[in-house]
């Protein structure tokens, strides 16, 4: 199945228990001892075998597809494919623009941070730190944020070098003195619209000047949030408050969101197109870990 970036969708948690991995071995299994009874008991052997597996089959459809256990995972999974739909996204639009040189700063910051949030990964799978699964995911949220404030600032400089403010406000003088020279109410109307769309791309391009400076300011500090953790992680392993830690560091992020969701609309008003972190995150989220209670 292929994602888009941005879709949001429940799982086909039926499907998911049909093809998995587990079920599929099962029903070659049944298969099989069902052949190998139809040697020595005929057809009745075969249909016997054949009807016990349907009937356990049957009651696993109707019971495993609606644990919290399952469908966490199931939405796991979902939401790992929509993540990394996300960054080959970002990262196809980068290299389109000639971004992904491995030896530029950026390009080089970010594969460091891939490289400290895959250590981090593997202490959490051996369990040598208190880091948690979900505490990882935080962490590619924030390198996913990174390519996402990189592609908005890498468009509105090349949105800007096309079309500067200094042709828009010749555009808009030109528009000005036609205005004056026209009597027409037909063509006054058009150049009166032509005015207003002008004198709009004049207030977003200085509104989004002075925002992308936000911008760079954090796309700054993400690296030092996962280095921060990576350090903690190494030295203080097994520190209960870890995970507080890290949530207080990502939640410093956040306060950006509202930011980004302003440069994301400057950003279509003059023709470019940047997803939101903030949408992507909500996007590719999977369901909490379901609770002992929940589980029974």
């Amino acid at each position: 199945m292929k994602f888009d970036p941005g879709e949001r969708e429940e799982p086909p948690y039926i499907q998911e228990f049909l093809t998995s991995k587990w079920n599929v071995t099962a029903s070659l299994g049944a298969a099989a001892l069902a052949v190998l009874m139809s040697f020595p008991y005929g057809l009745p052997g075969f249909v016997f075998v054949g009807t016990a597996y349907a009937a356990v089959e049957g009651l696993a459809l109707l019971y495993v597809p609606g644990m919290s256990t399952f469908r966490y995972a199931v939405r796991r999974k979902y939401a790992t494919l929509r993540y990394q739909a996300q960054v080959d996204s970002l990262l196809k639009e980068l290299g389109d623009r000639n971004e992904c040189d491995p030896s530029s700063k950026r390009m080089r910051v970010y594969l460091q941070t891939l490289d400290r949030i895959d250590a981090l990964e593997r202490m959490v799978k051996s369990q040598t730190c208190a880091l948690s699964v979900e505490d990882i995911d935080r962490l590619k949220d924030v390198t996913r944020d990174y390519l996402a404030r990189w592609l908005a600032i890498v468009s509105a400089n090349e949105r800007q070098s096309q079309l500067s403010k200094k042709e828009i406000a010749d555009r808009l003088r030109s528009v000005e003195e036609q205005l004056e020279a026209t009597t027409g109410e037909r063509e006054r109307r058009q150049l009166l619209q032509a005015r207003k769309d002008y004198q709009r791309l004049m207030e977003s391009s200085s509104r989004l000047s002075s925002r992308m400076f936000a911008i760079e300011a954090a796309m700054v500090s993400m690296p030092d949030i996962i280095e921060e953790v990576f350090q903690q992680a190494v030295s203080m392993p097994m520190a209960t408050d870890a995970s507080a830690r890290l949530r207080e560091s990502v939640d410093r992020l956040a306060i950006e969101e509202n930011l980004e969701a302003d440069i994301s609309e400057e950003l279509d008003t003059i023709g470019v197109h940047v997803p939101s972190p903030a949408v992507a995150k909500a996007a590719a989220a999977p369901l909490p870990r379901p609770t002992a209670q929940a589980m029974k």
